[in-house]
């Protein structure tokens, strides 16, 4: 029965003009992963299916927990093709589809896929509308992306023992190890000289300016391009105030929100970190952080965001699992 009232949801995600429908589209991916945390991997599978039908953007994580789903029901079709759109739609790594799941039965899905990578990834390359505004916004991400890893080049720290580093202290986190905190903690946020912390910072806060300048170039010529996304989060310290990033950005990702272009809460995460900084709370719980429980699920409603339970309004002020973002 539940089934079926999800499949009548979903008869109507999609607005008589051909709109994406973000909110019902959030809604099932949050349900999804919340039948995932209860092992009920056959309506997560079939929630994050129905909500794939909606919206073809969604991340690598989801991709991949669909098909870990398939995989723990022994659905071999399914898994196979929920690990192939990862590399045809979000260009999943060969490490992150290899680290994903040890569940064997993905293992083996995914070992008959590897040899053909190359052709799944050419699929997504293939799919780009205009291959030169893409390359010309992944130049802006290398050279942004490049700025923020100087300290880790400098000291030795690989990309891998950060990811490693940020996986094992989020574990000991929640079995609230405190050496094994410290030492992750120091991979991760290694200790820099401040002269030498002050010079990266001049060259980080340099490289944000000519980043945000030319894609405000490209947006203005060819509209707004996903994939700048983070070239704009990195102006988050000055969201809400009055220059030239705001005064062209707002106003045009707001216009592209009305006509239903962009996802109505596509700011959630600018508000919220905004508002951590002011007050050490998040006005939505998109961003990880600490929530008012009073109004939380108001404001969250107000935007078209799935409400949160009070456990989980709960984890997020105990900092238990705030790394996740609804």
């Amino acid at each position: 029965m539940k089934n079926l009232i999800v499949l009548v949801y979903l008869l109507f995600s999609i607005s008589g003009n051909g709109q994406i429908d973000f909110v019902k589209h959030a809604d099932l991916l949050l349900n999804a992963h919340r039948a995932l945390e209860k092992n009920d991997t056959k309506k997560a599978l079939f929630l994050y299916e129905s909500a794939f039908k909606i919206h073809d953007d969604n991340s690598i994580a989801e991709y991949l927990n669909a098909a870990t789903c398939a995989a723990k029901l022994k659905n071999e079709e399914s898994c196979k093709k929920w690990i192939i759109t990862s590399i045809q739609k979000e260009k999943a790594p060969k490490k992150s589809l290899l680290s994903f799941s040890d569940n064997e039965f993905y293992q083996n899905c995914l070992s008959s896929i590897l040899p053909h990578y190359n052709s799944y990834l050419a699929s997504f390359y293939k799919s780009i509308d205009n291959p030169m505004v893409y390359y010309q916004i992944q130049k802006l991400t290398n050279r942004d992306q490049f700025t923020r890893k100087l300290t880790d080049y400098d000291m030795g720290i690989s990309e891998e023992q950060q990811e490693t580093a940020f996986r094992e202290y989020l574990k000991a986190q929640a079995s609230k190890d405190t050496v094994a905190l410290r030492k992750y903690q120091a991979i991760i946020f290694p200790k820099v000289e401040k002269v030498y912390k002050d010079y990266n910072l001049k060259i980080m806060r340099y490289t944000d300016s000519l980043n945000v300048a030319k894609l405000i170039d490209i947006t203005k010529e060819h509209g707004w391009q996903e994939e700048g996304w983070i070239l704009l989060w990195h102006q988050r310290g000055i969201y809400g105030q009055k220059n030239w990033v705001w005064d062209f950005f707002k106003p045009f990702i707001d216009k592209e929100i009305e006509k239903g272009k962009i996802t109505p809460f596509f700011w959630a995460k600018f508000e919220d970190i905004t508002s951590i900084y002011k007050t050490g709370k998040s006005i939505y719980g998109y961003h990880p952080g600490p929530v008012d429980a009073k109004t939380v699920n108001i404001r969250r409603k107000s935007i078209g965001l799935p409400e949160l339970t009070a456990q989980e309004i709960e984890n997020r002020n105990n900092r238990k699992g705030g790394g996740r973002v609804f």
